[in-house]
């Protein structure tokens, strides 16, 4: 089958068939939203993420969206998949040849001269060679086209890519479900009822997100059915696919084999020519076992077996891979960042218990796995501000959980997942923020604690269940 019968296949809407439901499923994250406000932009856009977060359903949203809302004609979005092998069938296919074959077989339009806009997804775009190359080309000659790509990982969509399409691309990034959006998947695949509104904490304004969260907390109702879902979420973690198998054993073989170990074997390895591919499988379940801990890249290093450059590197891949959290310790000398511990999380508490078989989540474990989804919340926050996120620990080995630079001040985060927080609990979050109370753009105004169910506010410091966390 040639090219031309195979994209008349993938896109069927040219041959007016609506797009399956099976694609589309009923709820969209809130990422959809931020692609249709960027939709018409001249830029690229580019979705990037984790297998199996839902990338391609985003694609096929917003193209039912384009046809369904903007009544886009038909022939006029384009949609291929940089792995698919019935278009790329070995190293001498090109992007170059597919679009030739769209523009004068299926459109019948000249490049340089189209009507109306173009647009064009290319899913998984980092299995075509050059892809980066063909793209400025197409992006500097000014062709009315709009390119919306995805990527597996970081690593895909920026080795080499950089320096080529700075200023030509934009990102977002779509990761696995916050509590709060899993939430509402949950209250519409399980629950079959409407979504819970939290409100969103506003970093700039915390006395009114504060007041906000009061007329949520009270709500005894509403509290009890979101804990128990938040019980839920502990376990299974962020990934959307958990609402089609529902089934916690199938869940976690599914996450073990498909989303760690061919995000490993596949993603990672189609980049980078590494030698000892084991061992990155070996450093995910090595920082699973010991989740939210503080290592030095030495140690790591000897533990392993391997010298500190490839430890270094081979953590920096699976961070990029959105597989880990990687903070360096909080420190106004550069130096001191570069050389002190760092601390390692799993990124998903999903995959951080199918790592360690964990299927069931005690109060001792509880602690750790909200500490390790605070990690991530904020992680998210930081991308979109493109704020830096760091821990901090001093000399005398008194450790914050999460610091937030946002250029401007910072503010320390600490967890403490009880209903029994004493003075010595806060001790160490206080005195940071006296420490820093005059410091220029090192400032601490207030601090947050997340708790497990207390809220309320105690001259700077905003003591914040973890429930209503909504970032």
């Amino acid at each position: 089958m040639d090219i031309k019968s195979n994209l008349m296949i993938i896109n069927s809407w040219w041959n007016n068939e609506k797009i399956n439901d099976q694609f589309l499923l009923g709820k969209k994250r809130k990422e959809f939203n931020n692609i249709i406000e960027k939709i018409e932009d001249k830029r690229i856009l580019s979705i990037i993420g984790p297998r199996r977060v839902g990338k391609t359903t985003l694609i096929y949203q917003t193209i039912n969206y384009l046809l369904e809302e903007k009544n886009i004609d038909k022939k006029r979005i384009l949609l291929f998949s940089g792995d698919d092998p019935s278009l790329f069938f070995d190293d001498t296919d090109k992007l170059s040849d597919i679009l030739e074959i769209y523009f004068n077989e299926i459109l019948e339009e000249n490049i340089t001269k189209l009507k109306s806009k173009v647009y064009i997804f290319i899913d998984e775009i980092h299995f075509i060679k050059n892809w980066q190359n063909y793209l400025k080309v197409y992006f500097d000659r000014k062709y009315n086209i709009k390119f919306i790509i995805t990527g597996s990982s970081s690593i895909h969509l920026f080795k080499d890519a950089n320096e080529s399409l700075l200023g030509r691309i934009e990102n977002i990034y779509v990761l696995p479900l916050t509590f709060n959006q899993f939430m509402n998947f949950f209250m519409t695949y399980i629950s079959k009822s409407d979504d819970i509104e939290i409100p969103k904490l506003n970093l700039n304004d915390m006395d009114k997100t504060f007041s906000k969260l009061e007329k949520i907390y009270y709500n005894q109702d509403l509290k009890i059915k979101i804990q128990k879902i938040l019980k839920r979420y502990m376990i299974v973690g962020g990934y959307p696919e958990y609402f089609e198998i529902k089934d916690i054993e199938i869940w976690q073989k599914q996450l073990t084999e498909d989303i760690i170990t061919r995000g490993i074997y596949k993603d990672i390895l189609t980049i980078y020519n590494i030698k000892s591919p084991e061992i990155l499988e070996k450093l995910l379940y090595y920082i699973a076992a010991n989740n939210a801990q503080s290592f030095a890249y030495s140690s790591i290093a000897g533990t392993f077996g391997i010298d500190t450059v490839t430890a270094m590197t081979y953590l920096g891949y699976l961070k990029q891979a959105f597989l880990i959290n990687i903070l360096e310790n909080y420190s106004n000398n550069v130096a001191k960042v570069i050389r002190t511990n760092k601390k390692l999380s799993i990124l998903d508490n999903g995959i951080q218990n199918s790592l360690i078989k964990q299927k069931e989540i005690d109060a001792n474990a509880m602690g750790h796995i909200v500490e390790s989804m605070t990690d991530f919340d904020f992680r998210l926050l930081c991308e979109r501000e493109n704020y830096k996120q760091y821990y901090y620990r001093n000399t005398d080995k008194e450790e914050i959980d999460i610091i937030i630079d946002r250029n401007i001040d910072i503010i320390p985060i600490e967890v403490k997942y009880t209903n029994e927080i004493e003075s010595s609990d806060t001790k160490k979050i206080k005195k940071f923020l006296d420490e820093h109370k005059n410091k220029g753009i090192n400032q601490a105004k207030f601090g947050i604690i997340i708790t497990k169910d207390i809220l309320k506010k105690e001259e700077n410091l905003y003591y914040i269940p973890y429930w209503v966390l909504n970032m």
